[in-house]
């Protein structure tokens, strides 16, 4: 009978899940309460709940490409090695990927806030923008660690790394185009007409490359330590 587990360098026969993900896990779930906490109590304290609507539907698409790609790879852990099944959900996986550093975009809105809330919500953006950006930094680790046995070493960080610079370009058709990743199946057609405009613009070009590029660094060094932490 066919072995059913799935081997990969950060998970030891007969585990379920790599230590390192349950504790990933707990760091960004506790990352989220503490932003949750802040959003209420400015709610509560205003009455104004438009940072709480705001922020808490931006972090849920943040962690959607989480959630994809660790169904993916339990899916894979169980048996499942459908080469259809993983190219469905990486497709997904890339399609919402930069709602996950969107996020750092919404400090933008800090220019709008009045004085005796500027501090607090300046505080609270940030914390909202930094969990985004962890939850993509670990979907793309795990996406990582799922291509190393099939792609290779090379091909994968190639690929990862398109995968950054693409999600610098939905982050600006997200904050100019204000396109959305589920447009994807909503209106795929404008989708494409917008996509094909935007490449000729020199704006896009230059926000692609600078969001990319810091991305790409980000994940680099995220994935550097987090491996060099394994191997303690």
């Amino acid at each position: 009978m066919q072995n059913l587990i799935y081997f990969s360098p950060d998970r030891p026969l007969g585990q379920t899940a790599p230590p390192q993900s349950s504790k990933g896990l707990r760091a960004l779930a506790a990352l989220t309460t503490a932003g949750m906490c802040l959003v209420t109590a400015r709610g509560l304290l205003t009455g104004n709940w438009w940072f709480f609507i705001m922020l808490t539907w931006n972090l849920f698409l943040a962690f959607f490409p989480l959630g994809v790609v660790l169904i993916l790879r339990d899916l894979r852990s169980a048996g499942f090695r459908n080469s259809w099944l993983l190219g469905i959900g990486l497709t997904i996986w890339l399609a919402f990927l930069p709602n996950a550093p969107y996020i750092i975009t919404d400090l933008y809105h800090i220019k709008n806030i009045d004085f005796p809330l500027l501090w607090f919500d300046t505080m609270t953006l940030f914390l909202f923008a930094l969990t985004g950006l962890l939850a993509g930094l670990y979907s793309t680790l795990v996406v990582h660690r799922m291509m190393l046995p099939l792609t290779g070493t090379g091909l994968t960080w190639l690929i990862l790394l398109g995968s950054q610079l693409l999600s610098g370009f939905g982050i600006y058709l997200g904050r100019f185009g204000r396109w959305n990743s589920w447009d994807v199946l909503a209106q795929p057609l404008a989708l494409v007409e917008a996509i094909t405009a935007a490449a000729q613009n020199h704006l896009s070009l230059k926000l692609t490359l600078a969001y990319g590029f810091v991305l790409i660094v980000l994940y680099a060094a995220f994935w550097w330590y987090v491996d060099s932490e394994k191997n303690r």
